[in-house]
């Protein structure tokens, strides 16, 4: 159970600096102009997906720690 959580606190970090460094570059573009940017909006919304899933999995594990 460790190593599962220790895996999915590192995926978490990972896809939070994609979605943090994806969303920033995002933001500084005036649409998308060309295929670079499609692809970092792809990897944005992607990674933001996974982000969520590993955000509400360490979230249940953690209030479950607390409940007991």
């Amino acid at each position: 159970m460790f190593k599962d959580t220790m895996q999915q606190i590192l995926l978490f970090l990972v896809t939070f600096s994609l979605v943090y460094y994806s969303g920033k570059h995002l933001m500084a573009q005036n649409g998308l102009e060309s295929l670079i940017d499609f692809a970092v909006g792809t990897v944005f919304f992607f990674s933001f997906i996974l982000f969520m899933n590993y955000l509400l999995r360490l979230a249940s594990k953690l209030f479950g720690a607390v409940a007991y």
